[in-house]
């Protein structure tokens, strides 16, 4: 019994040894991750903004202002 212990606790501990730190830091994370969110808004944006023009109704409604 005391020899699985062991070697299940040595294979683990081998286990994370060897992934070592991440490549990226949570910086860089961040703001790829921001650049990402921001593509994706723009990409929204110019898509309502097309059938905006094909049909001449507004689609966008502002729904962040509170008390209106």
């Amino acid at each position: 019994m005391k020899k699985i212990i062991l070697l299940f606790t040595f294979g683990l501990l081998l286990i994370l040894v060897s992934c070592g730190k991440a490549a990226e830091s949570k910086d860089t994370m961040h703001s790829r991750a921001k650049e990402v969110q921001d593509s994706i808004a723009n990409s929204i944006k110019s898509a309502i903004a097309e059938v905006e023009t094909l049909t001449g109704v507004s689609a966008i409604v502002d729904t962040t202002k509170k008390g209106q």
